[in-house]
């Protein structure tokens, strides 16, 4: 025992130097320097949210007057937690928004790590920090000011919380995610049909309305009406995005039409719902059920459908999976896997953060053009998933030994 903790201590402290290593060579530079698009707002998407919220102080529509400039698409309840960054001058606000989304990180960061025990605690916050260092859609996303790692955060802390037993503020996390980024609503599907909980359901319909109803007091209800009627119906038929990183960018180009591609998309959700349904319903879960692995793997392939089935999924919104990974990855670490299954998750997980188009094939001559890695790396980490609720067996050494251990007894 001895030995073993003396192993799990040095491999903590590699992990933190190695990720200490890349702070001060790369990551520094890459937060010092993110702040360039303070002064490029035509690619600053905070610019859209920041002027989003000036038109509604104004008693302007911002799906109208700013759409030509800004493409505001968010729902109307988050225009008064936009608005409050209005009360700041532009550069300030941004360092403002930086601060938030990533201190809120490091709160769902440690607040995750705080429902683990022993050593995949610290296994859980070493990945986790190291993702964040190395991750290029955080990169992007620090570039640009976008939302997807607020969201993200929120969509932690219900999982959190939803772990505390405390499935009402669970489902006001969801709830505010939601209402921020329209897709974190498919995070339902773990949280209600894998979880078998109808009780969330109504929570999360519950705290939705009231968010939304003390929102009419200062946000017009026409607004709402706009946005249901001509904006929303619109987030998922915009397939010519260059940067997607979504199975149906490419269905898309394969030259499949609007209406069988916004097909598919549903089908894909009904198809993970019913998954989900059944997995915490098989003779595995007998053997596995009382490990937290299943569910920190559900909640994974959750986010992972979610990006892959949208649209809108560019680069940014893969610091979706930096946490699910993390935990999942840790899961796997202090279980009896097979060497094989790990390499392949592992190579998934490096692919859902890497860099689409790779600086070093300019400097072999070729031309830089977007690889879809972090779609590729999405497919294989979801299937890879798939065979722990199946075939266990193919990733476990010990299943076996289990199942008759269990019959004996």
């Amino acid at each position: 025992m001895e030995d073993l903790a003396r192993f799990e201590f040095r491999f903590v402290v590699f992990v933190l130097a190695m990720c200490f290593y890349i702070l001060w060579n790369y990551s520094a530079i890459v937060f010092l320097s993110a702040q360039n698009w303070i002064y490029n707002v035509r690619i600053s998407d905070f610019h859209a949210l920041y002027m989003a919220g000036k038109s509604w102080l104004s008693g302007s529509n911002p799906y109208v007057n700013l759409q030509a400039h800004t493409n505001f698409a968010y729902p109307p309840a988050s225009l008064p937690f936009f608005g409050m960054f209005t009360i700041f001058d532009f550069n300030l606000a941004t360092q403002l928004w930086v601060f938030t989304y990533v201190s809120l990180f490091a709160v769902a960061l440690l607040a995750l790590a705080l429902t683990l025990k022993g050593e995949r605690r610290y296994l859980y916050v070493s990945i986790a920090v190291l993702l964040f260092l190395v991750s290029f859609p955080l990169q992007m996303l620090l570039e640009l000011g976008q939302i997807d790692l607020l969201v993200a955060n929120l969509t932690i802390m219900s999982l959190v919380v939803e772990r505390l037993k405390r499935h009402s503020v669970s489902a006001v996390f969801l709830s505010i995610a939601t209402l921020l980024k329209g897709p974190a609503v498919f995070l339902l599907i773990y949280f209600v049909i894998f979880r078998r909980d109808l009780k969330y359901l109504v929570h999360f319909t519950f705290s939705t309305f009231v968010i939304v109803g003390a929102s009419l007091l200062v946000v017009p209800i026409k607004l709402y009406w706009f946005y249901l009627v001509n904006v929303l119906p619109t987030l998922y038929s915009e397939y010519s995005l260059g940067e997607s990183q979504s199975i149906v960018r490419v269905l898309y180009l394969a030259g499949l039409n609007e209406p069988t591609l916004q097909a598919i998309s549903v089908a894909g959700f009904v198809l993970l719902a019913i998954f989900a349904f059944c997995a915490n319903s098989n003779r595995w879960a007998k053997v596995f059920g009382k490990r937290t692995l299943r569910a920190d793997a559900m909640f994974l392939m959750n986010v992972l459908i979610v990006l892959l089935l949208s649209p809108r999924s560019l680069i940014s919104p893969y610091v979706w999976v930096i946490l699910p990974v993390a935990l999942f990855l840790s899961a796997l670490l202090v279980e009896d896997v097979r060497l094989a299954y790990l390499g392949v998750v592992g190579l998934a997980a490096f692919l859902v953060n890497s860099n689409p188009h790779p600086y070093f094939f300019f400097y072999l001559g070729m031309s830089v053009t977007i690889i879809p890695w972090m779609m590729i790396g999405n497919l294989m980490m979801t299937i890879s998933l798939i065979p722990i609720y199946i075939r266990p067996n193919a990733i476990f050494r010990n299943v076996k030994s289990q199942l008759i251990h269990r019959r004996r007894i």
